[in-house]
């Protein structure tokens, strides 16, 4: 005889629910990331991660 555990119906919501908000999560950083990436584009006309001045 198994003794598996059988998910019910309150873990299937907590996990789908727990996926749902992770997305989410992700999805506003990135977008986060890249409205920042745009303004210093805007005001500084390119992006670039280091000001290394030996870089033309």
């Amino acid at each position: 005889m198994t003794n598996e555990k059988k998910w019910g119906d309150k873990e299937i919501a907590a996990f789908g629910v727990a996926a749902v908000m992770f997305v989410a999560l992700v999805s506003y950083w990135v977008s986060e990331v890249d409205s920042t990436v745009e303004l210093l584009t805007l005001a500084y006309g390119s992006f670039k991660l280091f000001n290394n001045p030996l870089v033309f």
